[in-house]
């Protein structure tokens, strides 16, 4: 007994010394006075709710439904989106515990024995949501039991003088239920009271031997495996017992603790939800593009617009999520006027991506799928689980990115890989919502799929993917079922399916990485207001700060493009594109940690087509003896000269290494192989050039530099240089 207390002591120990010297480091961040709730990954649950009570800080555990840990005093923030670092990125309570819960479900359909059990036999618990109201937050959440009705439960916890009080609130049930409310070392100063109206509902208190381990959430474990702390000591454990009913009960559970000494916050900065301010969109400053024309939305210091996710409502309102965990609605985008700013909600886990569907908005947190509906006149928010079916280690690369909507309706979203754990569901997977909030794999294979979008009238699915190890380049891949997209990835596949693995499913588009370092969020050009590209993409790169215009089509029915350079020198990094309903493209831009080289923390940019056509390849496509380049407008008739093409081809490698040089026909590393363009036949309205090109080769990047064509005004072409991803040459 006293050798397991003496190794239960060393751990602690170790872990809270790790937390202080990564703090001494690394300075963490806080959220202001005024906030209602925080998603987070904590050292006892990654999928936690932390919620202020006053000074007391009360974190929910959102698989098994406990308290985990209760303190007074500050939870420090770490990681790149709040500490400008990215390690630590678990983040910590900073101040005196007051009280921690055992990992297990806390509720008995038996009573309690002294000797405590962490299973819960005959009963499981789904988490739902988290609502406000006022100042007030709301926890809901169903139990689950064999052969007998699902049993809401739903907790609002209030601040009160001393402590907090949980008002829990519970559904018909034919079965008597224990609650744990809280346990408490032995000997601990605090004061627990039940308070209810129905006289058959009582408490009691139970000096328990506790013998277990629980899991010790770390930088390092995210990464690998987490270690466990073992516990075994004595506690007094308050159980509530509520007896079988047929109508709904309710009773309150309150906490009072002796009083501490507490920094004062009253000076510090408080949350401020609801109307912050106006502002408006000016010249973006600089030379603006020769047919484009780009303004920025001009940004208070105070606005973290680090933009992570945009959609559009009904009613015009722009809704934009971002890195910190920010929910901001935008009234008077299109309209040129002024532009009012809301901030809607706080507190999310680092959203990557928003959709707005039916009024609602659904962000991908790290954690979870998560719906939104809010109450323009009330306040009240209310965050609903769509669905956690994935795994989730704590690690600041961990995104999730998405929804969008299939052509079933359906959400899929794209999890990053990178950094991921191998024992962690869907890690490096694309992944569809089904029934039951659970989910199903499409494809794996990614690294750090920052970018998932619809292309087509059939809304097929795409996802960008980021140079790195396994991975040449930067890709746009086509999301379809079976296909891997060559990173080795996690669970349901057999971590043995990847070992020695040498072909993958190749991408639509390889980005060259001198064009673009970190692809990133895509739109599709659905009209003619966008200058004369309709049916293309729109792809973002955050490291340079640009755009690229993609044009695709189906070789073999499998999709294959090219990629042209589009529009530079953007106020951040490009992250999030969007068209509106005026038909510019919105640019939503950030930079943390990740740097880039534009000069903004983060920004909000809109582009417009000036109505200056530009002489420009408009789309590329694979023919079988060679190419055929369309133009926006008619070329003078010398573009007829083969010697106007320079064209030539490389491929990338499949390697664990980081990404990849080129490698030509003779495999000699950073070169390529030039091609022999034996005709140029320009068309009758000269509006696209034929090129045979001897000596093509299939699962090449073609490069193709264009020189010396004019249109008839004497413009030459706005880019001449642009590559085109020939995974397949076409038979007719």
């Amino acid at each position: 007994m006293l050798t397991k207390l003496i190794y239960v002591l060393i751990g602690i120990f170790a872990v809270y010394s790790q937390a202080l010297g990564q703090a001494k480091k690394v300075t963490p961040a806080n959220d202001p006075p005024g906030q209602l709730f925080r998603h987070a990954p904590m050292p006892k649950a990654t999928r936690t709710v932390v919620i202020p009570l006053g000074d007391i800080q009360f974190a929910f555990d959102t698989e098994k439904l406990r308290p985990h840990t209760v303190w007074r005093g500050k939870l420090d923030l770490y990681g790149p989106q709040y500490a400008h670092a990215k390690r630590p990125f678990i983040s910590q309570p900073n101040g005196k515990l007051l009280f921690e819960n055992p990992p297990s479900l806390p509720w008995r359909l038996a009573k309690p024995e002294p000797k405590f059990d962490t299973t819960s036999p005959g009963i499981e618990g789904r988490f739902l949501s988290t609502s406000t109201e006022g100042n007030t937050v709301t926890l809901r959440y169903e139990l689950l039991q064999n052969d007998h009705p699902p049993v809401d439960v739903s907790i609002t916890l209030e601040a009160t003088a001393d402590g907090f009080t949980r008002t829990i609130d519970l559904s018909p049930c034919n079965r008597s239920l224990w609650f744990l409310a809280n346990r408490f070392p032995v000997g601990s100063d605090h004061d627990f009271r039940l308070n209810t109206e129905d006289q058959s509902i009582s408490s009691r208190m139970i000096l328990s031997q506790l013998d277990y381990t629980e899991l010790n959430i770390t930088e390092a474990g995210a990464e690998s495996t987490f270690g466990k702390s073992t516990i075994n000591t004595e506690a007094n454990l308050h159980w509530v017992h509520i007896p079988s009913h047929d109508k709904p009960v309710t009773f309150q559970v309150m906490h009072s603790f002796p009083a501490l000494n507490i920094p004062d916050v009253e000076n510090e900065k408080r949350l401020q939800l609801g109307n912050i301010g106006t502002t408006q969109f000016g010249p973006r400053p600089g030379k603006q593009p020769p047919h484009y024309f780009v303004e920025s939305l001009r940004l208070d210091k105070d606005w973290e617009l680090l933009v992570t996710g945009m959609d559009w409502l009904e009613d015009g309102r722009l809704a934009v999520c971002t890195w910190p965990g920010d929910v901001f609605l935008l009234s008077g985008v299109t309209s040129g006027e002024a532009v009012k700013v809301r901030i809607l909600l706080s507190g999310l886990n680092e959203p990557m991506g928003l959709l707005v569907r039916d009024g609602k908005l659904y962000v991908s947190q790290k954690p979870e799928l998560t719906e939104i509906r809010f109450n323009d006149e009330t306040g009240s928010v209310s965050l609903r689980r769509v669905s956690a079916d994935w795994g989730y280690s704590g690690h600041y690369n961990a995104f999730s990115y998405g929804p969008v909507a299939d052509r079933n309706n359906q959400f899929v979203l794209a999890n990053a890989g990178h950094s991921g754990r191998w024992d962690m569901k869907f890690m490096g997977w694309g992944i569809r919502h089904g029934t039951g909030g659970m989910m199903t794999g499409i494809g794996s294979g990614f690294r750090e799929p920052n970018g998932i979008g619809t292309f087509g009238p059939n809304r097929d699915i795409f996802v960008t993917d980021n140079q790195g190890h396994w991975t040449a380049v930067c890709e746009l891949n086509h999301l379809r079922p079976g296909q891997y997209f060559g990173r080795p990835s996690a669970t349901p596949d057999p971590q043995k399916l990847y070992k020695g693995r040498e072909i993958f499913t190749p991408p639509a588009v390889w980005f060259p990485y001198t064009l673009a370092k970190s692809v990133s969020g895509m739109a599709e050009i659905t009209n003619d207001k966008f200058g004369p590209f309709k049916g293309q993409l729109i792809v973002g790169d955050f490291q340079n700060a640009l755009l690229t215009r993609v044009f695709l089509e189906k070789v073999d029915g499998e999709y294959q493009g090219v990629v042209f350079p589009f529009l530079r020198g953007f106020r951040s990094g490009v992250n999030r594109l969007s068209f509106g309903p005026d038909g510019n493209l919105y640019v939503g831009g950030l930079q943390r940690t990740w740097a880039c080289i534009a000069p903004d923390p983060a920004s909000l940019e809109r582009v417009s087509f000036n109505g200056n056509t530009p002489f420009s390849v408009a789309k590329a496509e694979a023919k079988p003896d060679g190419f055929l380049l369309t133009f926006t407008k008619p070329a003078k008739p010398s573009a007829a000269n083969p010697d106007n093409f320079d064209v030539s081809q490389f491929r990338y490698a499949y390697q664990p290494g980081y990404g990849s040089p080129r490698y030509n026909f003779q495999g000699e590393k950073n070169s390529q192989t030039g091609l022999h363009v034996k005709s140029a036949t320009l068309s009758p309205d000269r509006k696209s050039v034929h090129l045979v090109v001897d000596g093509l080769k299939e699962e090449h990047v073609t490069e193709f530099k264009c020189f010396d064509i004019f249109d008839d005004e004497g413009n030459e072409l706005w880019h001449i240089l642009f590559h085109y991803t020939l995974n397949r040459i076409p038979r007719s």
